[in-house]
């Protein structure tokens, strides 16, 4: 199962909160699914309902993950206003079929809401995770 440290996960409603109302993305490491470390990568759709990587860094903080010895384990973004559940675009380009695509849904601002998916050729399924 999927762990979250509490911290990381304070981190990224945090950015997702600074960044509303657009989409706020990033990368998820640690080990041996066990995520300890939050990498925010700038969106640069500048979107409330879509989100993309800036190239570059993107591909810098996955060399970086990879000199640390720790592994990507996860992808996270937000919807500003909408549920927490992949949208059609989501499915569409989820081009890391291996990672766990984790949405936060920012549509209740005071109560933000967490979950985490894979999503395989078109096939979404949800996983457990804990926060500790």
């Amino acid at each position: 199962m999927l762990q979250i440290d509490r911290p990381i996960y304070e981190a990224m409603i945090v950015a997702g909160q600074a960044g509303y109302p657009l989409e706020v993305c990033g990368l998820l490491a640690g080990h041996n699914g066990h995520i300890t470390h939050h990498y925010p990568i700038h969106n640069i759709r500048q979107s409330p309902v879509a989100f993309e990587m800036e190239p570059k860094q993107q591909i810098e903080t996955m060399l970086t993950i990879e000199a640390q010895g720790r592994q990507l384990l996860a992808i996270y973004h937000s919807h500003p206003n909408g549920p927490a559940i992949p949208s059609a675009t989501d499915i569409a380009q989820a081009y890391y079929p291996e990672l766990v695509q984790l949405i936060l849904s920012l549509k209740e601002r005071e109560r933000p809401s967490l979950r985490a998916f894979t999503i395989i050729e078109n096939q979404v399924d949800e996983i457990p995770f804990s926060v500790a």
